[in-house]
C-alpha cells in the first residue's frame, strides 16, 4: 500500500511539474485565450482516476488505464476507462467555455 501511496505521489508530482513546464514556457505559442482551456483540457486528461480492477478500488490515472487497457487487448475495457475521461473533459471544457464567456461579455 505504501508503494502505492508513493507512486501516486510522483504521479501527481510529475503532472503538476509538466503543467508547471506549459503554463511558463509552452502557453506563449498559442493565442490568449487558448492558454487556459489548453491547460484545463491537459489537467483534466492527466488527472481523472480510475479503479485499477472491478475487485478493488484502488484508483489509478485513467489514461494510463486506457493505455493498459487497449495494450492488452480489452479494447471494450479501454473504451470503458475513457468514458470518464470523456466525461471530465466535456465537463471542463463546458466550466472553460462559460468562463470564457463571463469574461469576454464583461469588458
Amino acid at each position: 500500500m505504501i508503494g502505492y501511496v508513493v507512486s501516486w505521489l510522483i504521479y501527481l508530482a510529475s503532472v503538476f511539474a509538466l503543467l508547471a513546464v506549459y503554463y511558463y514556457s509552452l502557453a506563449r505559442f498559442l493565442p490568449e485565450s487558448w492558454r487556459p482551456v489548453v491547460l484545463m483540457l491537459a489537467a483534466s486528461i492527466l488527472l481523472t482516476p480510475w479503479p485499477i480492477d472491478s475487485q478493488t478500488w484502488l484508483p489509478a490515472p485513467a489514461i494510463i488505464a486506457t493505455l493498459f487497457n487497449v495494450l492488452s487487448g480489452e479494447v471494450m475495457d479501454g473504451l470503458k476507462t475513457l468514458l470518464p475521461i470523456l466525461f471530465v473533459v466535456m465537463v471542463s471544457s463546458f466550466v472553460m467555455w462559460f468562463k470564457q464567456r463571463r469574461h469576454t461579455t464583461a469588458y
